[in-house]
């Protein structure tokens, strides 16, 4: 068996995440394991593991056949029994399997705004369909509408997991004082709810000035990114508020962190909030996606960000080190035991060896 890992890219995200994070767990069982970014690579490389066989395709377009024969050539040389596609990278895998019939194709949906499937446009993916054999999905919602919609009946709802024990970089440095310090994982885009998050800890300052606010994730330089900019400049305390960009140190970053935070609007099962717990902080999450779910009486779940995250913010604020501690590791006792790189793999590895027996 020789295991495939495909994704678009490897810029800092949860879909980027796992596919290391598996690449690396299915290695480590003694499989072949193979990773491809079909685009570029980007910083999530050096968390990839030296055994695991790595290809940037560059691919350039969504028609780049001189990309796609190339692809095919390395599939055969490499003799890949199974590609394991991740998100949008469906549609290679799918092209994949029509020049080789023998390929098994397992799709790893993490679409994010799985609160809002009613407006996902499925037309292409009916079609991709047909070829996929068995579809993971990081929450319950995208089980059912996989097999609902899509009509997959080979369909699982795997739980991610996080590894950080690898990253021992040490590079960022955060600013504000140690021990009040609140961070938000989460690539700036919309469903993340930046700027609300903004607006509430902006609240919370008349009373508690020595917290500060740190924002760690990709920007994509676009009307959104400014937006948050604007935000932190028009709102009173804005020196309490960092901006770093995407960064490779997570876990170093995450020693330095006091309170775990993420005001999404929608998501599938954040990587981000298991790194919150395999770091034991105390967490705040909106009730969207997979997060209750993760967090279960371990942390705090709001239901709307502008009436309560600020009062729940106030409230870890008023804790003193020692119960925010305490709550911390409750959360990661509960991540490590549920949500787990063995977890995970005792579910995938029947998954793959029951599509070659």
């Amino acid at each position: 068996m020789k295991v495939l890992q495909l994704i678009d890219t490897l810029d800092a995200g949860g879909a980027e995440r796992m596919a290391v994070n598996i690449a690396n767990a299915v290695n480590e069982e003694g499989i072949t394991s193979y990773l491809c970014a079909t685009r570029r690579g980007g910083t999530l490389e050096r968390e990839l593991s030296s055994q695991v066989s790595f290809l940037m395709l560059g691919k350039k377009g969504k028609l780049d056949l001189v990309a796609f024969r190339r692809f095919f050539k390395w599939l055969k040389k490499q003799q890949i029994t199974i590609i394991h596609a991740h998100s949008t990278s469906l549609m290679l895998a799918v092209l994949a399997k029509i020049n080789k019939r023998s390929i098994k194709i397992v799709w790893h949906d993490h679409y994010g705004m799985s609160d809002a499937l009613e407006k996902r446009d499925s037309k292409l993916l009916k079609i991709l369909a047909r070829y996929i054999d068995v579809t993971i999905a990081v929450n319950e919602k995208l089980t059912t509408w996989s097999r609902e919609v899509l009509c997959v009946k080979q369909t699982y709802f795997l739980e991610n997991f996080a590894s950080l024990s690898g990253d021992t970089l040490k590079v960022t440095t955060l600013k504000g004082v140690e021990g009040k310090r609140v961070i938000c994982l989460a690539n700036l885009r919309p469903q993340k709810n930046h700027i609300e998050l903004i607006k509430a800890f902006s609240k919370t300052q008349d009373n508690f000035p020595e917290w500060t606010l740190h924002l760690v994730g990709k920007s994509f330089e676009d009307d959104y990114y400014e937006q948050i900019t604007t935000a932190i400049r028009e709102h009173e305390h804005t020196s309490k508020v960092y901006l770093y960009g995407s960064c490779n140190d997570i876990a170093h970053i995450l020693e330095q962190s006091t309170v775990g935070v993420l005001a999404s609007i929608s998501e599938g099962l954040p990587v981000s909030l298991l790194e919150y717990g395999n770091s034991s902080l105390p967490v705040i999450v909106t009730n969207v996606g997979q997060c209750a779910a993760v967090v279960g009486n371990n942390g705090i779940v709001i239901n709307n960000v502008r009436e309560e995250l600020s009062k729940e913010l106030v409230k870890l604020f008023h804790c003193d080190q020692k119960e925010r501690d305490q709550i911390g590791l409750r959360f990661r006792e509960s991540v490590l035991k549920n949500y787990s790189k063995k977890a995970f793999m005792d579910k995938v590895l029947p998954i793959y060896k029951g599509l070659i027996s």
